[in-house]
């Protein structure tokens, strides 16, 4: 291949990459965000109700979101495995991936929530404050009864998204969101028969609309136009369990990874809460920013998922390792624009959480570290993500650990309580872990790609 034909393969390939991420990321983005905005509503309306309430619904959703981030991760492997399937061209399979994951995703479900009944004995055995962490398990605990659907909305938006079909899984929690800020009202502060519930009230509505939209997206796939040719009605050959064995094997290592991230975010909810309910309500404003933003991230990783995993199964090498790039730079440049507006405008996104001038003026602080946090986690979540759709599903995990729990919770235990720096040293810690995160999966897919590259024997 000559040195301009080269060059105009690679501006052709760069373009196309470019072009699918979009069209797929921008819905998913949409997607991903909608999910956290159903928090930031709940905190919105909490945020008036008083800090006491708002520090009962941060503390005692942070185990929701671990379990619900770490279900996440067990599900990842519908969205590579159907991806593969699609890229091979083998259509009919993609409907028995889905099938086949139903099941798994309820088993993940059931356990998910069991695991969420004894949060007051863990906050307890914290150190946390009896009454703070009494009022957080009450939100836990209704948290968790729209544990299973999500887990089925998870992977069935996995399933479409792998198709490149994300527009649906789009309106699905669009509409959650509006029925969400319909319901907060009446039971955040009561109205007529509905008694007053405060943060359990904000849990219960978010748990409704949860349902909600899980039920309208299976009801969307079952009734999809191609449904024949996707095979979503045929009923899988074979036991379930031993035929999601690739998919679980994905799931395994991605949750887990999931997991040790957001239980080092869990550690340092704990650590705001030794701080006092002011310094809980803040900190549990200040993740949900970071979590919101992390999604529109999260989205992006998702579509560069899809976009490696289908050129994996073409066994286009080159391609994969172009389209883990690209899926890099286009991140990048969207959370330089998120760092910039959180690093000048830090007043005016804390005024959207709270109107409370003591928890806005320590909320500040926090809004301007968020944005350099998100250079490094926004970064780490995409390589991570084509390091697996590229079949290399459990070095991120290993690395995840060390990102989180050799650097980041012994850092936040030594900046926000040793030297006192409160809340803020929380999210130095944070910024710190996810740097270090992004550096040592950009050497991974360094290795994977140049070694894939050499057996296959194609230039790049």
């Amino acid at each position: 291949m000559s040195g301009l034909a080269e060059e105009n393969w690679l501006a052709r390939r760069i373009k196309r990459h470019v072009g699918e991420l979009v069209r797929l990321a921008a819905p998913v983005v949409g997607s991903r965000a909608g999910i956290l905005v159903l928090i930031a509503v709940d905190l919105a309306f909490l945020g008036r109700a008083g800090a006491e309430q708002a520090a009962f619904y941060s503390l005692g959703s942070s185990p929701f979101v671990i379990f619900m981030v770490t279900g996440i991760g067990l599900m990842l492997g519908t969205m590579v495995t159907i991806s593969h399937a699609f890229g091979d061209e083998r259509y009919r399979e993609c409907g028995a991936i889905w099938r086949r994951s139903l099941p798994w995703a309820t088993l993940c479900g059931v356990i998910l929530t069991v695991g969420l009944f004894p949060t007051e004995t863990y906050l307890l055995w914290t150190g946390q404050d009896p009454e703070l962490a009494k009022g957080a398990a009450g939100v836990t605990v209704i948290m968790s009864l729209s544990m299973i659907p999500t887990m089925i909305y998870v992977t069935t938006t996995f399933f479409l998204e792998a198709l490149r079909r994300p527009v649906p899984v789009l309106i699905a929690i669009a509409a959650a969101n509006v029925l969400n800020v319909a319901l907060n009202p009446f039971f955040v502060f009561g109205f007529g028969p509905i008694p007053e519930m405060g943060a359990e009230g904000a849990a219960l509505a978010t748990s409704i609309a949860r349902t909600v939209m899980a039920a309208g997206l299976v009801a969307y796939v079952w009734w999809l136009p191609d449904r024949e040719r996707l095979g979503v009605r045929r009923r899988p050959d074979g036991p379930w369990w031993r035929k999601t064995q690739d998919q679980r094997k994905y799931g395994y290592a991605a949750g887990m990874a999931h997991g040790f991230e957001s239980l080092g975010f869990g550690v340092m909810h704990i650590y705001a809460g030794w701080l006092g309910i002011q310094a809980s309500a803040v900190f549990g404003m200040g993740m949900n920013l970071t979590a919101l933003l992390f999604m529109t991230a999260l989205g992006l990783a998702s579509a560069t998922s899809v976009r490696v995993g289908i050129s994996h199964g073409r066994r286009d090498m080159p391609d994969r390792t172009l389209a883990g790039w690209v899926g890099l730079g286009v991140t990048a440049v969207l959370m330089i624009v998120y760092c910039a507006t959180l690093t000048f405008m830090p007043e005016a996104v804390s005024a959207l959480y709270t109107d409370d001038p003591a928890l806005l003026a320590s909320l500040v602080l926090c809004v301007f570290i968020i944005g350099f946090v998100m250079l490094g986690d926004g970064a780490q979540i995409v390589l991570s993500h084509a390091i697996r759709a590229a079949a290399d599903p459990w070095m991120p995990t290993f690395l995840s650990f060390a990102a989180y729990f050799v650097v980041q919770i012994p850092l936040g235990y030594l900046l926000a309580i040793h030297l006192q720096r409160g809340v803020v040293g929380l999210f130095e810690a944070i910024a710190i872990g996810s740097v270090f995160s992004f550096v040592i999966l950009a050497v991974r897919w360094v290795q994977i790609s140049r070694r894939d590259l050499m057996l296959s024997r194609q230039p790049v």
